[in-house]
């Protein structure tokens, strides 16, 4: 249908003002490229040729979208694509989506509206695009409002935790709006319109139901993406908290790169991100190492926390006494201290006197260590195994005292490694692991080999089967009984 050129000149804004939400949805969500005057100058570029695309279809026909939405499906993707910072699929995914919304909120808003406004019989002429065009203003400004208000951050949310991960999302704006598309074009050869009285009703219900569609499809579009950008983002909050967990472990190795009178290595391998279990070893002065390993009850970020407190504590009370029962006692009452979780700690705590050998230790509910003296097998070291820390208040603990002479060998670990569990659900158990370390070519090896040799042992035995609990061990070896460490060093 031929209409006059002023008449033309008012459709094409209209459809014109489509692409401009688009803009303004993806500049609101988008980081710019270039400079804010710059942006906005490319964005006019394409508006202006969007509308001279717009001019073009409907002085053929003024009743034909297709060149307009056609261009627009085009046009606001590699405006976009040019002027924006992000990812490509998020850049397309936003613009796409602002010119979805805005095709729908023109044909069911601003439409219905108009042909409750006007009742002119031909819609075509210049008051009633005049009419149309001020109800588009205004339902589009309200639509970007609301845009900005509660579903902005939402989206730049996604974008920034998913990144090329958003490229399984874009085809589902495209497809909308091809199907939108289709929608559009069917309802006009089927001469449902808004401005025809006899098809309004069924036009408004038709459109409501096109719309509660694509609501419900956004809805759980972002609602997936959300829940997948959190997890995501939890992840990559626990790969941090992981580093730092591992960090706060002494992890360089050789540990006294100075001393030649023994060895130490430590190695924690945690069941999730982050774990429960530690070990330490430090120098309590010039002439006593304390070995420490201990296991948090439960896992995850709770254990990891009463972790990070449970090791300072012990550390902080080594540090002012040399009896492992007495830093025990004062740490279990330290930890017992506001233990609203109700979480306990297993741990061990030798202090080695390095001149005469003799290792004073305790035992607080932990597995008992393997020790082996020179030129003989690794044994259980018998102990009493005492209470937990943190289990409950005023808890005493006994020490004990074992020589350890040039060549022996101590062996702390927690239950991972015995509880380590096949397919089978079979544990891999303390005389399995007596028999690997008591094997011809483990007898000797020093710290830094005997723990990866462990560790593939456990490996082999568990054959692929999911880890179940932290697998935590520390190996020290004597080889001679030293004379104190100066001051310097120790600094």
């Amino acid at each position: 249908m031929k209409v006059e050129f002023p008449v033309v000149m008012l459709f094409s804004l209209a459809g014109n003002f489509s692409l401009w939400l688009a803009a303004f949805l993806s500049n609101s969500t988008l980081t710019p490229r270039f400079s804010k005057v710059k942006t906005t100058l490319c964005w006019v570029c394409f508006l202006a040729l969007h509308y001279g695309l717009c001019v073009l279809g409907y002085s053929l026909d003024a009743t034909n979208d297709t060149l307009n939405l056609i261009s627009m499906l085009i046009i606001a993707p590699v405006a976009a694509v040019i002027l924006y910072q992000e990812v490509i699929p998020a850049r397309v995914f936003v613009s796409v989506m602002g010119a979805l919304i805005a095709n729908v909120a023109t044909f069911f808003f601003c439409g219905t509206t108009l042909s409750f406004v006007d009742h002119s019989p031909n819609p075509y002429n210049i008051y009633s695009l005049l009419i149309f065009n001020s109800i588009k203003i205004v339902i589009f400004i309200l639509l970007y409002l609301l845009y900005r208000r509660f579903m902005c951050k939402t989206v730049q949310d996604v974008i920034t935790v998913l990144g090329e991960q958003m490229r399984k999302y874009v085809a589902i704006p495209v497809y909308s709006f091809l199907a939108f598309f289709v929608i559009n074009r069917i309802t006009n050869y089927l001469g449902i319109l808004p401005a025809i009285p006899e098809t309004r009703m069924l036009f408004i219900l038709f459109y409501l139901i096109i719309c509660s569609i694509f609501v419900i499809l956004y809805w759980e579009i972002f609602s997936t993406a959300l829940w997948s950008s959190r997890a995501l983002r939890t992840e990559a909050e626990l790969n941090v908290a992981s580093n730092i967990q591992r960090d706060m472990l002494p992890n360089i190795f050789p540990a006294f790169p100075e001393r030649d009178d023994f060895d130490i290595y430590a190695t924690m391998e945690p069941a999730k991100e982050v774990g429960g279990d530690f070990y330490d070893f430090f120098m309590v002065d010039a002439t006593h190492l304390a070995i420490v390993i201990a296991d948090v009850s439960g896992k995850g970020v709770p254990a990891a926390l009463f972790m990070v407190i449970a090791k300072t504590i012990i550390r902080n009370q080594a540090q002012s006494s040399s009896s492992p029962a007495d830093i025990f006692i004062r740490a279990n009452e330290q930890l017992c201290e506001n233990n609203g979780e109700g979480l306990f700690v297993t741990a061990f705590l030798g202090i080695i006197d390095l001149e005469t050998g003799v290792m004073t230790y305790a035992n607080a509910g932990h597995n008992p260590p393997l020790l082996r003296h020179a030129d003989g097998d690794y044994e259980w070291l018998k102990v009493r195994p005492g209470f937990v820390l943190a289990g409950m208040e005023g808890i005493r603990y006994r020490q004990f005292e074992v020589q350890l002479m040039p060549g022996s060998s101590v062996l702390l670990y927690t239950d991972g490694v015995t509880e380590a569990t096949n397919a089978a659900l079979e544990l891999y158990g303390e005389a399995r692991l007596s028999e690997a370390v008591n094997a011809d070519m483990a007898k000797d090896m020093p710290p830094a080999e005997l723990l990866p040799y462990i560790a593939g042992k456990v490996g082999e035995f568990v054959n692929g089967a999911e880890q179940a609990d932290d697998i935590t061990m520390l190996s020290f070896k004597l080889y001679q009984h030293s004379k104190p460490i100066s001051k310097e060093a120790l600094s």
